[in-house]
């Protein structure tokens, strides 16, 4: 409630003083502009200038060009001030832009004739949100706005360029609506856009395994399987401030009595009706519906978190309600758990974000306001869903990614799976030279690499397999059932926890692809960061047990495996460990490495595992004893 009350006396303060306010006198200065109409975008006609239009200035925030000094501060192992995480106060102080940009701006629309109830500044002081007018838009920004329409009948309103005054300019990011020629805030006509994620691969189990039998670990996975390739332990106990969050979005929707035929069978540390803790989110929605399309990924998630860490608890965040017109996103997530984010550079995305209340004539829908800053997060929360980089606008992935280094300085261990379809992008699409994505499965085109799985401040999980007709204790492969997601990215640099590793990459073991195939700057962010097993892992569904094959099976039991060494690290009196990536990287010799396999895609045979990092399997395989001593014996 502090930083509300400051908001408003700063904006007080503005609208006191606006009268004997004067801005310099400067005439405006262009801020952005665009060469022509992007392809598959027709201008229909000039915009009337009576059309309401809601414009965003995103006012610069200060010290982004400083996140990877504070990440390294309180996440790399040669840190004095290792584990001393950051508070949410601590991440709007020093991330807000300063009182001068918003009051400078505040007083400029004023003296421009905008009336100061028409003028809104955010909570985190991020952006100023002003309901306008074409016409007054027009007047502000120096320009002019026509109404653009795509191939698929999505309209928007645009301008080709636009102006800031110079005293102006200094304090603002970008103004949208203006040139970008994305449905963020500009759209007037809406589609409704099919959301592809990872999937999990399934099949019938033929002949099940015996519980704690390792004799046929190659073909089915169990939590025996796991426990021994990994050292992970049996015998688990519960430990006060520690938590393991598993995130899901509707109509994915865990069923108690698979859970219960799992945990008889092959969890029986785990008792029959234990649920998880559940954290509904705007609507929270759990479907009754049969089958692995509705069951199959929470029940995987969650059958082995919970196996893996009982009695320790598991919290569930379940995500969106039943209007699946207008589903929920990592945005609707991340509103819940952080309440700076809800409104942080204009808040959710109306084309892409579950917006709320919805309807209330759509069944199970959610009439809610949306949830802001409603529950806490977990220390460790694993994802198992991901899309492709290009599938949504470079600033509202940037915005999003940014999001998870806050995140990270506030100790939480994010883990998100690498993906399924090697390094083609969800459902074996590439990148067209325009930037398109090509037609599923297309055999041919520019590798196109997953979100958050390409973020560099979570920690991307890909895919292993012991080898075919192979025992507990063989070397690892890259997983062969599916081709796991790795690659580089094409939007973010390369963070310095993996700089050596990426020159060494280069200098051993280029590729050989040139830049008509993926970003090979040797300057960008690659994927994933470690490799774990990921084929076959037999789950309760409708009574009876499937398979599940892909990287939406690593995270989770990855992410035990944190949890579990968070828990000794409270009971020794230390916190939790935080962002992974910098540690991991400095002690290669936590993991088995990978050096056989790879992830074919795009009519290539992809990235190639090879001694070190690379983008098939990361590090390697992690060997829980020696991860845990590591960990153990930071701060």
């Amino acid at each position: 409630m502090r930083m509300r009350r400051e908001i408003s006396l700063i904006f007080t303060v503005v609208l006191c003083s606006s009268a004997a306010f004067s801005l310099p006198t400067a005439d405006h200065v262009v801020h952005e502009k665009r060469d022509g109409t992007p392809e598959h975008w027709m201008k229909l006609s000039r915009t009337t200038g009576n059309t309401p239009i809601d414009l965003r200035f995103a006012l610069k925030q200060r010290n982004l060009e400083r996140a990877e000094e504070y990440i390294r501060d309180v996440s790399h192992p040669g840190s004095k001030h290792f584990g001393r995480f950051w508070t949410p106060q601590d991440v709007i102080k020093t991330f807000a832009p300063s009182e001068e940009a918003v009051s400078d701006t505040v007083q400029w629309l004023l003296q421009m004739g905008v009336t100061s109830k028409r003028i809104a500044p955010s909570a985190g002081r991020n952006w100023i949100k002003v309901n306008s007018t074409i016409a007054e838009a027009e007047k502000l920004l120096d320009t002019i706005y026509n109404v653009y329409q795509d191939d698929e009948g999505t309209a928007l309103v645009a301008c080709e360029s636009y102006a800031l005054p110079a005293s102006i300019r200094q304090h603002i990011d970008f103004v949208s609506p203006t040139i970008q020629f994305d449905p963020r805030t500009g759209i007037t006509s809406r589609r409704i856009s099919k959301r592809e994620t990872i999937k999990p691969k399934f099949k019938a189990v033929q002949v099940e395994p015996e519980p704690t039998a390792l004799d046929s670990c190659s073909e089915l996975t169990t939590p025996a399987c796991l426990r021994a390739i990994y050292e992970i332990p049996e015998e688990v106990e519960s430990v006060e401030g520690n938590s393991y969050g598993i995130v899901e979005f509707a109509p994915q929707s865990y069923n108690q009595g698979d859970l219960n035929g799992f945990f008889s069978v092959y969890a029986k540390n785990v008792p029959n009706d234990t649920a998880p803790i559940y954290n509904g989110i705007d609507g929270g929605y759990l479907s009754d519906e049969l089958g692995s399309g509705t069951r199959g990924e929470s029940n995987l998630d969650l059958c082995y978190a919970m196996s893996l860490v009982h009695p320790q608890n598991v919290t569930l965040y379940q995500v969106g309600d039943g209007d699946f017109s207008n589903p929920a996103t990592n945005n609707n997530f991340l509103d819940a758990i952080d309440g700076s984010y809800c409104a942080f550079e204009g808040g959710d995305n109306p084309d892409w974000d579950g917006i709320y209340p919805h309807d209330a004539s759509t069944p199970n829908a959610y009439t809610g306001e949306p949830m802001c800053g409603t529950y806490n997060a977990t220390n460790v929360i694993s994802v198992s869903y991901g899309r492709n980089e290009i599938d949504r606008p470079r600033s509202y992935t940037t915005r999003e990614c940014t999001e998870y280094m806050k995140l990270a300085l506030m100790g939480v261990t994010l883990l998100f799976s690498s993906g399924d379809t090697g390094v083609s992008g969800i459902s074996g699409r590439c990148v067209k030279d325009n930037g398109a994505p090509t037609p599923v499965g297309a055999e041919y085109g520019r590798f196109n690499p997953l979100f958050p799985a390409s973020c560099p401040w979570i920690t991307s999980v890909g895919g292993s397999a012991l080898p075919v007709n192979g025992s507990v204790g063989d070397q690892e492969v890259v997983a062969y059932e599916f081709a796991p997601g790795g690659g580089f990215s094409n939007i973010f640099p390369l963070p310095d926890y993996q700089t050596a590793a990426i020159a060494t990459y280069y200098a051993e073991h280029d590729p050989g692809y040139n830049s008509s195939r993926y970003n090979n700057s040797q300057a960008v962010r690659g994927f994933p960061d470690v490799a774990v097993a990921s084929q076959s892992f037999i789950t309760g569904i409708d009574g009876g047990f499937q398979a599940f094959t892909g990287t939406s099976a690593a995270a989770p039991t990855f992410g035990a495996m944190i949890t579990l060494i968070n828990g000794e690290r409270i009971k020794a009196g230390k916190g939790p460990v935080g962002f992974l990536n910098p540690v991991l990287y400095a002690h290669p010799e936590i993991f088995d490495d990978i050096t056989e396999g790879h992830q074919a895609g795009c009519g290539t045979e992809g990235f190639h595992a090879v001694k070190g990092w690379d983008p098939a399997s990361g590090l390697g395989a992690p060997n829980f004893a020696r991860l845990k001593k590591v960990l153990i014996s930071l701060p």
